[in-house]
This record gives structure tokens, C-alpha cells and sequence, in this order.
């Protein structure tokens, strides 16, 4: 079942910031036998935009320390057009459960935004990718 995160640019926040939608548990990835995949696509105020290419390896993608064991996840791939980043995710045993934080990177009417990170104050609203 491919897990679809829509990416929209959340105005509310000093500065501005990429907000991704997990509602419904969209970042949860149940175990299967089979590679899954996660696309996160830029919409609403954010559709005209495109993710930014850190390194050739990360496509406007990075994991945020600790990152996940090595095989669990294939190299992000970005969309011709840019505003998609597809990455396969194969949670396919009890080695590959656990909960994962990255950080996006997209240019939106020519501002380059950032997705969110833990707050000062400790809350929490870092996108994550959960095995379960």
C-alpha cells in the first residue's frame, strides 16, 4: 500500500515552514513481505514548488540523526518536475520496526523552507516515519 504525505507550507509558524500531513497514521508503514512506498508531494499553498536537491544521494530529503540501519530504506527519489519525493521502505521484520525523523527542504516562490523540528520547549513536531 503506498503511503501518500502531503506537503503544504505552514504559514502560522515564525519562520515559515514545510508542514506534513500525517493524519490517519499516513507515516505509519505496517510489516509486510514486500518494499512499500512513502511519496511526500508538495500541495495546497505549496503545489507550485519544488523540493530542493541537498546532495545528489538526498533529494531535498535528510535523515536527522540517529539515521535508520542501512536496507531499510532505498535512496529518495525526486519527480522530473520536482515537487515528489518517493522512497521505498521495506519493514519486513521485527529488526526493521522502529521510528524515524527527517527533515524536508523545498523553494516555494523562491524562499527555500524547511520542515519542522522539536521546539525549544521540548515539543515535539518532527515529521517521522514509523515502522510498526
Amino acid at each position: 500500500m503506498p503511503n501518500l504525505l502531503k506537503v503544504t507550507l505552514d504559514n502560522s509558524t515564525s519562520p515559515p515552514s514545510l508542514d506534513i500531513d500525517q493524519k490517519d497514521n499516513a507515516n505509519h508503514v505496517s510489516r509486510g513481505p514486500n518494499a512499500q512506498t512513502i511519496t511526500w508531494q508538495l500541495s495546497g499553498n505549496a503545489a507550485s514548488g519544488s523540493f530542493n536537491a541537498q546532495d545528489a544521494a538526498e533529494p531535498g530529503f535528510a535523515w536527522v540523526d540517529p539515521a535508520p540501519p542501512a536496507g531499510i530504506f532505498g535512496s529518495p527519489t525526486l519527480s522530473s518536475n520536482g515537487n515528489e519525493i518517493t522512497m521505498s521502505d521495506l519493514n519486513n521484520s521485527a529488526s526493521t520496526t522502529g521510528t524515524w525523523i527527517y527533515q524536508l527542504s523545498a523553494t516555494i516562490g523562491g524562499t527555500v523552507y524547511q520542515s519542522k523540528k522539536t521546539s525549544i520547549t521540548g515539543q515535539t513536531t518532527n515529521p517521522t516515519i514509523k515502522n510498526t
